[in-house]
């Protein structure tokens, strides 16, 4: 990629939907590092001198599972420094015997790119894929795999976050994790008047600078 910002989500569609075996490698073997490494809350590949070929083989058995895969960059964040891209992605995926009518689900890409001169002009430089890290939400994975479980794979996360709210009460009741006065170096008041904070962090205190700039 010359331009990742602007190639990546094209990138995106010849590696997860092509329309046949032939682009999709040739895809893999231009775009991602020769040692490139992948986590997946299902798989990994670990970085080796030959890890591209397990990395296509987990993109093939991808696409033999679902035969229409879509996938819609939201959003595209680039830090050029890092060499890093991250991506907002809404993909469909339907697995291919399976009854069941699929459903959207979200996930954000993390690629770690890697420079390097282009082969036809070493002035040039391009960027390869060196790791690539997918992340879902749990209702998310179960829309990948069994839609019909969202519904209650999100009541699952409410009912976790109600009881979070009930043991945060009862055991500050007990005396773990509780709101104390600030007097005596104990704690923070709520409501401090005079008594000093803890200290601003640094990128807080670049944006109180800017805004006084301001």
């Amino acid at each position: 990629m010359e331009d990742p910002v602007k190639e990546i989500p094209i990138v995106l569609k010849l590696v997860t939907a092509a329309i046949n075996p032939e682009i999709q490698t040739a895809a893999v073997l231009k775009y991602y590092a020769p040692d490139v490494r992948f986590r997946h809350p299902f798989c990994a590949v670990s970085s080796a001198p030959d890890s591209r070929d397990a990395m296509l083989s987990v993109l093939q058995w991808y696409r033999i599972l679902s035969p229409v895969i879509r996938g819609d960059v939201n959003g595209v964040t680039y830090d050029k420094e890092k060499n890093s891209i991250f991506l907002d992605v809404t993909q469909t995926f339907h697995i291919r015997w399976s009854p069941l009518k699929p459903a959207p689900a979200r996930l954000v890409i993390h690629l770690t790119l890697r420079p390097t001169p282009a082969p036809s002009d070493p002035s040039k430089t391009l960027y390869l894929i060196a790791e690539q890290e997918d992340f879902y939400h749990p209702d998310d994975l179960a829309a990948l795999l069994v839609p019909p479980l969202v519904p209650v794979m999100r009541l699952a996360l409410q009912a976790a976050t109600f009881a979070c709210k009930v043991n945060a009460r009862v055991f500050g009741a007990l005396g773990y994790w509780r709101v104390r006065d600030g007097e005596g170096g104990q704690g923070v008041a709520l409501r401090p008047e005079g008594e000093p904070l803890p200290p601003v962090g640094e990128n807080e205190e670049w944006e109180l600078k800017a805004k006084k700039n301001d």
